[in-house]
């Protein structure tokens, strides 16, 4: 028998997998960039509308585009505008974005609206400090004294990250940027905003001016650039006859289920999801809302709550069943984290002032279809989704007693559907594949 086969353990011999040198640096234990590029956040653009309405930002064909965000500021008071008694919520910034719609190039134009993008951003997250990171940048949660400014005595700041097709809000897992230099047609991002009144909170008998406009808004790009633009696919290959394909998760436009009652607390309760697009759907998400806190004069619009006891059938079979809210142990054995993220809810102290001291946590949950599984790189890793077709989807479920109960308190119950998809670049457009 050769030596080999001796020393040879049985686990090495019958172990599937393939042979990776942990001794020496190989092929396979390490890797290097074969384009030379560098990056650079330096493409800036004002917002048009500082009073609400929609903005546009184009961003000219130009090698790789990634992340993007916005940045917005409220004027500190004074000048006319006096806070007294109003406050905002945590992550304020992504309640004033009324929806966000995106295109590349020549392709589909598709919408989110700001609790999906709030969402998306907290769910993508890498871990729970991140999460909370990103939902206090955001905006962080500030109130005024009932005769003075408190928090409003300087200008607020928030950022907010735009939770698109291609964008990852962390290094880990993060997609190659969108290749813009296959693109004859600009890449276009339009913003609409809400009232900015419209987003914050104001105690009983509390009379402020606030503020009807933003004093600074504006877009951000990070971009990838070649430092050598001849290494461009462009100028390489012919794309009238070649074709470039760029997987995504596709996130579409939420649906959103109104006016479901919590009189009595625990009550079981049935919705039918429709909406479905032709293609895969890998899982679907979904939170609920409290009606008086979206729409109410005390506004916590991102107090989520998750539906416990859920019962999910597409065609009469079972899909996902969580039971006494398992779902979030389910939620983080099958993901990084418990879909939750710390926050505080705004509330009226009395006295014609708003307290923003309340510790409370914001609540989703995720029902799939796809099977779990994370490459950990930066690589894409398709599973297969569901083909939602002629089938119905009904999803059972109570509203958690953690959730106001009473005759009055009506909820709103978001619904958003996750797809398997691709960009297909070719002849200097590019389209969805689903």
């Amino acid at each position: 028998m050769p030596v080999e086969a001796l020393s040879e353990s049985v686990q090495q011999k019958y172990r599937s997998g393939q042979c990776v040198d942990l001794y020496y640096p190989d092929g396979v234990t390490a890797q290097k960039q074969c384009l030379r590029t560098i990056q650079n956040t330096r493409y800036v653009q004002a917002f048009s509308n500082l009073s609400g309405g929609s903005s546009v930002l184009t961003i000219p064909p130009n090698n790789g585009v990634q992340d993007i965000i916005i940045s917005i500021e409220l004027p500190a008071q004074g000048g006319g505008v006096v806070y007294n008694g109003s406050a905002l919520p945590r992550g304020w910034g992504y309640s004033l974005l009324k929806q966000v719609s995106f295109r590349y190039g020549g392709s589909s134009q598709y919408f989110l609206t700001g609790q999906q993008l709030l969402q998306n951003t907290l769910r993508k997250a890498p871990n729970g400090m991140s999460r909370d990171d990103l939902l206090a940048l955001g905006g962080e949660a500030v109130a005024a004294a009932a005769a003075g400014a408190g928090d409003f005595s300087v200008a607020r700041r928030a950022y907010i990250w735009l939770s698109l097709p291609h964008t990852v809000p962390t290094a880990e897992g993060k997609l190659p940027p969108i290749p813009s230099d296959l693109l004859t047609q600009q890449i276009q991002v339009t913003c609409e905003l809400n009232p900015i009144q419209s987003i914050f909170s104001v105690a009983a008998a509390a009379t402020p001016t606030l503020p009807s406009a933003l004093s600074f808004a504006e877009f951000q790009v990070q971009q990838v650039m070649f430092e050598d633009q001849g290494e461009s696919l462009a100028r390489r290959a012919d794309m009238r006859t070649h074709m470039l394909q760029y997987p995504i998760e596709f996130t579409q436009q939420e649906v959103l289920i109104p006016n479901l009652a919590n009189a009595v607390a625990n009550s079981s309760q049935t919705v039918t999801l429709t909406g479905f697009r032709s293609g895969e759907c890998r899982n679907i998400q979904v939170w609920l809302t409290r009606d008086l806190d979206t729409s109410g004069v005390i506004k916590n619009p991102f107090a989520w709550y998750a539906p416990e006891d859920v019962t999910m059938t597409y065609a009469g079979e079972v899909f996902a069943r969580f039971d006494k809210g398992s779902g979030a142990l389910w939620n983080l054995v099958n993901g990084r984290q418990a879909p939750a993220a710390n926050d505080v809810r705004v509330t009226d102290a009395g006295g014609g002032v708003c307290a923003i001291t309340t510790p409370a946590l914001d609540q989703w949950l995720e029902l799939p279809f796809a099977q779990t599984f994370d490459a950990l790189t930066a690589h894409s890793m398709y599973t297969y989704g569901k083909a939602i077709t002629n089938g119905i989807i009904n999803v059972n479920f109570r509203i958690p007693p953690s959730a106001p109960s009473g005759g009055a308190e009506t909820y709103t119950l978001h619904v958003s559907y996750i797809y398997n998809g691709v960009l297909s670049f070719s002849q200097g457009t590019c389209e969805y594949l689903f």
